[in-house]
């Protein structure tokens, strides 16, 4: 699950923007290529604590296995390597539900109010080097300003963003073509996860609950 993913989830326990932002340092950590920061304030930790309890759940439910084995299955038939296939089944279908879970009005403010407390909450981040404190300052900034719209999902950019993510990894990366046709995928994708999805989501709140 995408950071947005865990900042929608940790709001339904609580609106709390510490609970929110907490909830999303572990994969604001991987982003900036830091070790997650020890969180000396109650409410960051138990969002990450929650973090770490939406996931056990997450990766191994059955919708999200599902989807990306149907995705796998996709992806190949249009193309792709195997590697590239199933690194792009996993990011893509994430991102397809980041996309789900933002129609939600809430989810979105959630995350918003979360990102705009950050600074504030910095001094309670206990970060290895200050090189990785302000490289996490950097990254909530530039995520604040690019808010959250429906083109985030929109086809190409869900390709986009899969390139991105994959580059640098030779196994994983996505060849020459390879973009055109995972936004092929995804023309499709997003209403076969929204369709399929609440499942996931009832098990989540349930476990979180």
């Amino acid at each position: 699950m995408n950071f947005f993913g865990h900042a929608t989830v940790a709001s339904w326990v609580s609106n709390a923007p510490a609970v929110v932002l907490g909830a999303m340092l572990p994969d604001f950590a991987t982003m900036i290529r830091a070790r997650p920061p020890t969180a000396k304030q109650p409410e960051l930790w138990r969002g990450v604590r929650l973090h770490h309890d939406t996931d056990a759940v997450f990766h191994d439910h059955p919708v999200f296995r599902e989807l990306c084995a149907d995705a796998v299955a996709a992806l190949s038939e249009l193309g792709l390597a195997r590697g590239p296939a199933r690194a792009t089944a996993h990011v893509g279908v994430e991102i397809h539900i980041d996309g789900v879970l933002a129609r939600d009005d809430s989810a979105r403010k959630s995350y918003l109010d979360a990102l705009g407390a950050a600074p504030a909450l910095a001094a309670k981040l206990d970060w290895r080097a200050a090189e990785e404190s302000a490289r996490f300052d950097e990254l909530v900034q530039a995520l604040a300003e690019r808010g959250v719209r429906p083109e985030h999902s929109a086809p190409e950019v869900v390709a986009l963003r899969v390139a991105r993510a994959l580059s640098g990894r030779p196994r994983l990366s996505l060849a020459a073509g390879d973009e055109r046709r995972v936004a092929e995928w995804s023309r499709t994708a997003s209403a076969v996860v929204a369709d399929r999805l609440p499942p996931l989501l009832a098990d989540l709140a349930h476990h979180v609950s």
